[in-house]
C-alpha cells in the first residue's frame, strides 16, 4: 500500500492529473461553445436563405445563385483542390486545435474534451 501510496503522490505533484483535467475541461467547454456557436451560425444562414428566396418568389430581387454558390464555395475550399470535401473539414478541424492549444499544457486531454464538448448538447 505504502509504494503505490508514494506513486500516486509522485504523479500527483508532477502536474499531469491537473494538467489533463484544466486540458479537458478546457477542450470540453471550447468544443461545446463552437458546437452551438455553429448552430446559431446555422439558423441565421437559413434564416437569411429563406428571406432571400421569399423576397425573389415575391419578385423584389433575383438571385445570382450560380454566382452565390461559386464564392461560398471558394471560401469553404480550404485546400483549394476544386472541391469542398473532407479534406476541407479536416484542415479546418486542425486549423481550429491549433489555435485553441496553442501554448498549452495537457494537449491530448484538451482534444479530447473537445470532441466530448462538440458531441454533446
Amino acid at each position: 500500500g505504502t509504494l503505490l501510496g508514494s506513486r500516486a503522490q509522485e504523479v500527483i505533484d508532477s502536474g499531469i492529473p491537473t494538467q489533463i483535467s484544466y486540458g479537458f475541461l478546457c477542450g470540453y467547454s471550447s468544443g461545446y461553445a463552437l458546437k452551438k456557436v455553429g448552430k446559431a451560425a446555422s439558423v441565421v444562414f437559413g434564416l437569411g436563405f429563406v428571406t432571400l428566396q421569399s423576397l425573389s418568389y415575391a419578385g423584389y430581387l433575383q438571385i445570382n445563385h450560380g454566382a452565390l454558390k461559386k464564392d461560398v464555395e471558394r471560401v469553404l475550399d480550404l485546400n483549394q483542390d476544386g472541391t469542398v470535401d473532407d479534406k476541407d473539414v479536416n484542415m479546418a478541424y486542425e486549423k481550429v486545435m491549433e489555435v485553441l492549444q496553442f501554448n498549452m499544457t495537457g494537449g491530448s486531454g484538451f482534444a479530447a474534451g473537445f470532441i466530448g464538448g462538440m458531441r454533446s448538447g
